[in-house]
């Protein structure tokens, strides 16, 4: 992989989630932090921001485009023209402390999506699932749910937890949405930051963004590591594939908790980069609840 860019105007306190639409040509993200969420035009390099009064840790499109995202109240529709917000359902509406982080759809369009203590001191996590009609609970005692996905066959789930530094690996049946055999994919070594965001190629490479760590990591369906690219910047949170041949790797970064003298050091935290690769991503999925 070569050719990492910087994007001008993608400014986030708090980049994450970045997903892109091709029926746009688009990228859109969240800023967790500045409490909006941001659309990038591919063909033009125009930058608009939505604002709206609470974090949005994730999202996603349905199939008539409309966007679904999980908040700090739980599951919501968001109305980009008017800003507004329809609350669908929220699990831990009696967790005042928790809130929702990162969330992806998988090819049935089920809504996955993990909470965290935003406090980060309690290990109060859990991963849900919401098919539209229903919600479950999946996985139970995470510290800061993150960076999931599944490999191309839709037989693989992969789940990080910042707080602990590990990347789980689940058998996945895709009829029923059901986890099995959870196993330790990595552990990170806490030198190296902890495992954020991730994405997966078509050939089911695992690509893990180091809060901390100013890197990404590559790793093969087997955990070796099969390339590391470094970042200008400390905090890396999440990446997709994009652009027209899903060739792109679009990367969202932090500028959130750094003082002064690290903003200093490394100027262009909290931008979007991008990176040329040598294989493709799989397409976005829709919700379809």
């Amino acid at each position: 992989m070569d050719n990492l860019l910087q994007i001008k105007g993608t400014s986030s306190l708090l980049g994450e989630s970045p997903l892109y639409l091709k029926e746009k040509n688009s990228l859109y993200w969240s800023d967790i932090k500045g409490l909006k969420l941001c659309k990038l035009d591919i063909s033009s390099g125009k930058v608009e921001n939505y604002f709206f009064n609470k974090e949005i840790g994730s999202f996603t499109f349905t199939e008539d485009l409309k966007v679904i995202a999980c908040t700090n109240d739980g599951y919501e529709y968001l109305n980009l023209d008017t800003l507004t917000t329809e609350p669908i359902i929220d699990p831990e509406s009696n967790l005042k402390d928790n809130r929702f982080n990162d969330g992806k759809c998988d090819k049935y369009g089920r809504y996955f999506a993990g909470t965290m203590d935003n406090t980060e001191k309690s290990i109060n996590g859990s991963l849900y699932c919401y098919d539209g009609q229903n919600i479950s609970q999946k996985v139970t005692n995470l510290g800061i749910s993150n960076g999931l996905g599944w490999n191309k066959e839709y037989t693989k789930f992969y789940l990080c937890d910042s707080m602990k530094g590990i990347i789980y690996e689940y058998n996945y049946d895709l009829q029923t949405g059901t986890l099995s055999d959870k196993k330790v994919f990595v552990d990170v070594d806490e030198k190296d930051g902890y495992p954020d965001g991730l994405c997966i190629d078509i050939e089911g490479c695992i690509y893990s963004c180091h809060w901390d760590g100013a890197r990404i990591t590559k790793y093969s369906p087997n955990a070796e590591i099969l390339e590391v690219v470094k970042l200008p910047v400390p905090r890396v949170t999440s990446c997709c594939f994009g652009g027209k041949n899903l060739d792109k790797l679009y990367i969202t970064t932090a500028a959130f908790g750094l003082d002064k003298n690290q903003i200093d050091q490394y100027p262009l935290s909290g931008y979007i980069f991008t990176l040329d690769t040598k294989t493709k991503g799989l397409e976005n999925n829709f919700f379809k609840g």
